[in-house]
């Protein structure tokens, strides 16, 4: 079978949720026999390679303009090579590039990265309508978790299959034994977005340290921190600002072993469409705590491997990270963590939900 996979960034080169579930995807299509071609922008070339064809698309900066993001204007230079080459699927992870295999002819298949949301579809026209016209005409348009599912069925009247992302399990590898010592509250996402709600971490943060003084706040996911320090109050920000230990992105390597020292992983984001860190994390056995919104109600579905705080609620963060930190000083808390973390194994599940989508819009 050969695959399209079509999106404007590629990893490790950006490194956030979107581009590693197109490189895992790439990586188990191709060891289970598919020819995979793995289509984004950059300087022009084809770079083979075990997951796949790397083919790099030139993406002039003339196309953004009117504020469209590289996002929103990769079909074009997309077009062109799919108008050239003909795929059996060409799965999409941008609405314009899934309309580009439309206009080909060709079989697609368009994930959703986001977690759309009405009301800011509402205030970008060209969004909205491009948004709503390529869910209803791709062959099968997918959610990363249902709550996704919800939204993207609110705003186009099309309800899209759930194919969640996944996760390479052996990469993640389980470290036994009870979190105890001083707590070490990890923090993996991009600071600098504030989408990721670091802010609202930063003012939840005097609250843990009110119970767990000796507690440490750990920035693992690299990017600029001021705009969320500057939000705290003076004697609020000396204090965090002590407890704090930034280290950034680093190299993809040091990621499993940053789960692994952690007490807990804490994503605060509010609508996360799925979030992948809060399995990576539980893969190595530390508990997690994330916001009552979006994916992670699906990760976070049990007790005894984290816990679920208000959005946007520093006071009802501050208990969950709290109610945690005693759940990763129970000896049995990383085998139940991992055991949470396999039901999104991309061997045992997520691969073959993808398969059968191909196989589904194939015999139509």
């Amino acid at each position: 079978m050969r695959i399209a996979l079509v999106h404007p960034f590629s990893w490790p080169a950006v490194r956030r949720g979107g581009e590693r579930y197109l490189h895992d995807l790439a990586w188990y299509l191709t060891r289970h026999g598919a020819d995979v071609d793995i289509v984004v922008g950059g300087r022009p070339g084809i770079e083979p390679g075990p997951d796949g064809r790397l083919v790099r698309l030139r993406h002039p900066r003339r196309l953004n303009v009117r504020r469209l993001t590289p996002t929103e204007t990769f079909g074009l230079p997309a077009l062109g090579w799919l108008a050239r080459h003909r795929y059996d699927v060409v799965h999409a992870l941008t609405p314009t590039a899934a309309l580009a295999a439309v206009a080909t002819r060709q079989r697609t298949v368009y994930t959703a990265l986001g977690h759309p949301d009405p009301e800011t579809l509402a205030r970008r026209r060209y969004t909205a309508a491009t948004f709503r016209t390529t869910v209803r005409r791709v062959a099968a348009p997918l959610a990363l978790s249902v709550s996704a599912a919800h939204n993207i069925e609110e705003i186009t009247g099309v309800k899209p299959r759930v194919v969640p992302p996944g996760l390479r399990v052996e990469q993640f590898p389980l470290r036994s034994g009870a979190r105890t010592g001083p707590p070490r509250v990890l923090f993996p996402a991009h600071a600098a977005d504030p989408r990721k709600c670091l802010d609202v971490l930063l003012a939840a943060f005097p609250g843990v340290l009110d119970r767990h003084p000796d507690a440490q706040l750990v920035l693992g996911g690299g990017g600029n921190t001021s705009w969320a320090f500057d939000r705290l109050r003076a004697d609020d920000r000396a204090r965090v600002e002590g407890a704090t230990v930034d280290l950034g992105a680093g190299e993809l390597a040091d990621v499993p072993q940053r789960y692994a020292d952690a007490t807990v992983t804490v994503l605060p984001s509010v609508d996360e469409a799925f979030g992948l860190v809060l399995v990576e994390s539980l893969a190595a056995g530390t508990p997690v705590v994330g916001v009552a919104s979006g994916g992670p109600l699906e990760i976070i579905d049990r007790p005894d491997i984290g816990r679920l705080a208000a959005p946007r609620d520093a006071d009802s963060l501050a208990d969950a990270i709290c109610a945690v930190i005693p759940l990763a000083a129970d000896p049995a808390t990383p085998d139940r963590c991992a055991d949470q973390a396999r039901r999104w194994d991309w061997e045992e599940t997520v691969g073959p939900l993808h398969e059968a989508v191909y196989a589904t819009i194939l015999r139509r």
